[in-house]
């Protein structure tokens, strides 16, 4: 869904908007390729034009968005079950999400509740200028690397200080691994705090 409108000038009945991008075969500024299993939306509206999109998928689609900084706004998706790769310059929500996940953003708070970890494929964090916010299950196993410039790292999981698998690499990077390693898991922060829960 979108609250896309339209808002068709009266002199403009019975023509088609034409965008530099492609066709609008949708109704709401969105073209859309299906080839195979896979489908492929991208938006054409200009800059000045922002919309809100909902877009619903089966739980165990694979989704990779990439939303370019012109049209770029906060991105929010819950409940999937497979690979996603989000590229944003905003901020960004997963909420009940299992993964894999590639994540990257310049200028927004990244908040990320994970119900499982997929064993598949090491998971990477990574922003440029905001508060990264991970929810892991307790009994995560991961290979986890951590980094920030300018921001500290808070958990509530157990690092003790005599574990020799905990190494503190240049200036605020760790690796260590939690409930005996596992799955790569690297969250990468330039000047922001980095946020490890339990759930």
């Amino acid at each position: 869904t979108s609250d896309y409108n339209g808002n068709t000038p009266d002199r403009a009945k019975g023509l088609k908007p034409v965008y530099a991008e492609g066709t609008d075969n949708t109704g709401v500024g969105v073209f859309m390729e299906k080839n195979g299993n896979q489908i492929t939306l991208k938006c054409l509206l200009p800059i000045f034009k922002r919309q809100q999109y909902k877009i619903r998928v089966p739980d165990n689609f694979s989704v990779k968005l990439d939303n370019e900084c012109g049209n770029s706004g906060n991105i929010q998706i819950s409940n999937l079950k497979n690979e996603l790769e989000v590229k944003n310059c905003q901020g960004v929500k997963l909420i009940n999400v299992s993964g894999p996940v590639v994540l990257s953003t310049i200028a927004g708070d990244v908040d990320v509740v994970f119900t499982e970890l997929s064993k598949e494929r090491p998971i990477s964090l990574a922003s440029i200028s905001g508060e990264i916010d991970i929810t892991l299950p307790a009994k995560s196993a991961i290979d986890l690397e951590m980094e920030t410039m300018t921001g500290a790292v808070y958990s509530d999981f157990e690092f003790p200080a005599g574990n020799q698998k905990m190494k503190q690499v240049g200036g605020g990077k760790i690796k260590t691994q939690l409930n005996g390693g596992g799955v790569g898991f690297k969250i990468t922060n330039i000047s922001g705090n980095i946020y490890l829960r339990k759930s």
